[in-house]
């Protein structure tokens, strides 16, 4: 009788207090509420962490994220913390630990819940499920799957004092393409599973807000892709949508079908805040804003601090790791790269294309600017902070799929490119072509050949480049008109560093005339 009664004293204290309810609960019974009363809810997301461990030029950071959350804790009862994926792939002191650091900082921080982004399946699903094992908190998903179970799980239900709130998680089936998730992993229709999801917290979970922490985007990356609009647009009993993916920075909601949809940037350089009015298990009022997270607004918190120094440390100190021996110097003088063709452009293009057949995606070709390298490698040993000061800028690897038209304007645009500008091309081994200056230094571009072949305008062609240049920078306009985008997230000077590492013995920088330079200039 005294174990009964044990019993029932602990269950009827679990059933007072709020708490986490995941999904698959039976017989759910409507939150209890004042019907005159406004409740409020404060939510906070991110998205597109991407390993960003530390501050990068006194913005962003975890310490310094751990700092602002505690704050909004201390002023508002009831705070939700969500993230929208992607939390793998990025600097060096996160690649190295399998994104251990972040991991164990989010679950210092509170997080409550993670949809699953693309990234999160570059590796290995032993990885993953590491990763998985040491969360504390939720890793979300409603339409991946492995067999006939949830890798993650669909949502949760969190109770709070006069109403309940559902998370559901998805994530965008682009990670068939852009990804190389377990073959035993399947993804289904973000439509089809979202509105199960909803169908579900409504009907039988008794939820009276929806929030959709969707890893989909909101820039249409392919025909198929299936943004955050268009979810919004065709699903139903949504009051909320965190998107991420695209890294879209807002200043304000985007309303879609009465539905608020919100990104914070990337790199938790914001942190979307939240604050919702809650009358009769309706939102009355929504307000939201990103919150730039900085050194100076934000002082890191000690603890997360103390968290991440071992691998901050560790990661420090291998900047004087050796990670390839030469023969010779690459060259780089007065900048060379922006001349002609170099050892370094060489090795750098050929890098990106390995890095993304890595991960499963095949590119036809790479280019690259010459302004982005900024320094010769030494003869001899050369370690990683040498790499790093080449390469000095947080560039990361993109793929652009262009029609064959495209193609020839876009090599148009490089051949019309000025000896010693930035803008000058480097690329990938399988790409020739010839460079002819005139008196003035105009050139035109000719003998074009890709893979051995003319440019074919029906054809459409996938292209490796960095992520200023897939912007238009440095005058590639024509990378805009790409039908279909990835961001790899791999930084350029970590696919150096990947694809070095593949050689035997040391390395002879040298170039195989991808590029032929008829007239012009070297630098004086």
């Amino acid at each position: 009788m005294k174990k009964l009664n044990r019993l029932t004293v602990v269950l009827s204290a679990i059933a007072l207090t709020a708490t986490v309810v995941l999904a698959g609960c039976a017989s759910v019974k409507p939150v209890a509420r004042d019907p005159d009363a406004a409740y409020q809810l404060t939510v906070l997301d991110t998205n597109d962490h991407h390993g960003a461990v530390l501050a990068v030029k006194g913005k962003g950071g975890l310490a310094e994220r751990a700092t602002f959350v505690k704050q909004v804790r201390a002023q508002n009862k009831n705070v939700l913390v969500l993230d929208a994926g992607d939390i793998n792939t990025g600097t060096a002191v996160s690649n190295m630990f399998d994104a251990e650091p972040d991991i164990l900082a989010y679950n210092m921080i509170g997080y409550d819940a993670v949809a699953f982004g693309n990234h999160e399946f570059d590796g290995s699903l032993e990885k993953l499920e590491h990763q998985m094992e040491i969360s504390k908190f939720t890793w979300l998903s409603a339409n991946v799957k492995q067999g006939k179970k949830y890798l993650g799980k669909p949502y949760i239900i969190k109770d709070f004092d006069g109403f309940r709130v559902a998370v559901i998680g998805l994530t965008t089936r682009r990670t068939l393409v852009i990804a190389n998730p377990d073959k035993s992993l399947t993804f289904e229709n973000e439509k089809t599973a979202l509105s199960e999801a909803v169908k579900t917290v409504r009907e039988k979970e008794k939820a009276d807000i929806v929030i959709v922490l969707g890893h989909c985007g909101n820039v249409r990356e392919s025909d198929t892709h299936i943004t955050s609009e268009d979810l919004a647009r065709e699903v139903p009993g949504i009051d909320m949508f965190i998107d991420g993916h695209s890294h879209t920075y807002m200043e304000k909601p985007d309303m879609v079908n009465g539905v608020p949809i919100v990104s914070a940037n990337e790199w938790g350089k914001y942190v979307g805040e939240a604050q919702i009015t809650i009358k009769d298990g309706k939102i009355a009022d929504f307000d939201w804003k990103p919150v730039e997270i900085t050194t100076e607004a934000f002082p890191p918190d000690t603890e997360v601090t103390a968290l991440l120094k071992p691998y901050v440390d560790k990661a420090e100190a291998s900047l004087s790791d050796i990670v390839m021996k030469t023969t010779a110097k690459f060259e780089f003088g007065k900048k060379l790269t922006r001349y002609r063709e170099t050892a370094s452009g060489d090795f750098l293009t050929d890098a990106m294309v390995y890095s993304l057949k890595k991960i499963g995606v095949q590119t036809d070709f790479a280019v690259t600017n010459g302004g982005g390298i900024r320094a010769e490698l030494p003869a001899g040993d050369v370690a990683k902070k040498d790499i790093v000061t080449m390469l000095p800028f947080t560039n990361m690897v993109y793929q652009l799929s262009l029609k064959g038209s495209d193609v020839k304007a876009l090599f148009a645009y490089i051949g019309s490119v000025k000896q010693g500008a930035g803008a000058f091309a480097q690329v990938s081994k399988g790409v020739n072509y010839t460079i002819t200056y005139d008196a003035d230094g105009k050139g035109t571009i000719s003998a074009v050949t890709i893979n051995g072949a003319p440019i074919d305008e029906n054809k459409i062609y996938t292209i490796a480049t960095n992520d200023y240049m897939a912007g238009g920078g440095d005058g590639y306009v024509v990378f805009k008109n790409s039908v279909a985008t990835f961001n790899s997230s791999i930084l350029l000077s970590d696919s150096f560093i990947d694809y070095i590492r593949t050689f035997k013995g040391p390395v002879t920088p040298k170039v195989d005339n991808r590029i032929t330079v008829v007239g012009g200039h070297l630098p004086e």
